[in-house]
């Protein structure tokens, strides 16, 4: 019995140590200056496209389709002046508040009006390993490990969607 007391304690312990790191290391949410189909965000000095590839921006959303792309096309969907985003730059425009209470997409979604609750996940330019990449889920998929919003790995074989982002302004 006393070792079954000490292996609770011992899991309350760690399980009380990683809420305290987990809540140090959460996402912060951003605030964006909006211009047009671009929005800056002056904290990561990252303006963003507010549609996704293959819409444009109509002056009050986004039109288009949603096509999907494997890993490699996408690395390919930007040119000289917007790029694929590094997953930590993707990280950045998870509402941490919105994950908290479960609203799904967990985004701002006036400044992103084209990601909605069925946009399918997005992928980043970072490899995590061999044949798997980070891709971003703002909104909740079906019931599982990889369901709620967040960052994620996964085969690069999947079709995603693609956000494109530049330096600064």
């Amino acid at each position: 019995m006393g070792t079954l007391i000490k292996l609770v304690v011992i899991i309350a312990v760690a399980f009380g140590a990683w809420k305290v790191w987990q809540h140090k290391h959460r996402a912060v949410a951003h605030s964006f200056e909006v211009h047009g189909g671009e929005a800056y965000d002056a904290l990561a000095n990252l303006t963003w496209q507010r549609c996704q590839v293959g819409q444009h921006y109509t002056g009050s959303g986004c039109e288009g389709g949603m096509p999907g792309y494997k890993w490699d096309a996408a690395q390919r969907t930007g040119d000289a002046t917007w790029r694929v985003p590094t997953e930590k730059e993707m990280a950045t425009l998870i509402d941490p508040g919105k994950v908290d209470k479960e609203i799904s997409p967990a985004i701002d979604n006036i400044v992103f009006p084209g990601i909605v609750e069925a946009t399918p996940p997005f992928w980043t330019s970072s490899h995590s390993n061999g044949a798997k990449a980070w891709y971003a889920r703002f909104s909740k998929g079906s019931a599982g490990i990889g369901s709620a919003p967040g960052m994620y790995q996964q085969f690069e074989l999947n079709d995603y969607s693609v956000l494109l982002v530049r330096d600064g302004r």
